[in-house]
């Protein structure tokens, strides 16, 4: 005599069957995505150097702000920092990961790379801290500069257009800000979509 087979049995054997072909989907997913990135690190790792001296580094310059205004220790720290970056390479390459790098450059260049992009990221997060401190001393007119020649140099820190954004208002001028929402406008889309609505 054959005993029915429990409905729960059969969706339960279902259920594993299922749950292995997946299993072994996303296993063979893996490892060809594990197989292409070690194909192209390969390939990056194997590619030759190339000319970096012409990349679109920032014109940054110190001697374009309000140096030596004010006795106080932490404007004069940021200050310092600003005239070290001076004549440095500046640029942002963080939308790149080491491969893509390598790929594009040659790995003989990726610490000089590196270097540049950490120098545009000390810049970046130095002018709105030295914006900052300006602001908070009243001395606002130098904030404003500060944020200004940043946004001259395209830097894509949302907080330094809020900040500007803030202060054109405090300063009763707030038609200014369409300047700002012309600059962001240019930037990268994402970039822009993320700050434009927050003006």
């Amino acid at each position: 005599m054959h005993l029915p087979i429990p409905v729960f049995f059969i969706a339960f054997a279902v259920f594993v069957v299922i749950l292995a072909v997946k299993r072994s989907r996303q296993t063979r997913h893996q490892e060809n995505t594990n197989e292409a990135f070690l194909e192209r690190e390969r390939q990056a790792n194997t590619t030759r150097k190339k000319d970096i001296s012409n990349l679109d580094y920032l014109p940054f310059s110190a001697d374009a702000l309000p140096l030596g205004r004010l006795s106080d220790e932490e404007i004069s720290k940021y200050e310092k920092i600003l005239k070290n970056l001076t004549g440095k390479r500046i640029i942002n390459l963080s939308q790149y990961s080491n491969t893509d790098l390598k790929l594009m450059y040659g790995p003989a260049n990726l610490n000089d790379l590196s270097e540049y992009d950490d120098n545009y990221h000390t810049l970046a997060e130095t002018l709105l801290n030295y914006a900052g401190r300006m602001a908070s001393l009243q001395q606002y007119g130098d904030a404003i500069k500060i944020l200004e020649y940043a946004m001259k140099l395209r830097i894509d820190s949302s907080q330094i257009y809020l900040m500007l954004a803030r202060l054109y208002r405090e300063q009763h001028s707030p038609e200014k800000i369409k300047e700002i929402e012309d600059a962001v406008s240019s930037m990268d889309a994402s970039f822009a979509s993320y700050v434009l609505p927050k003006l």
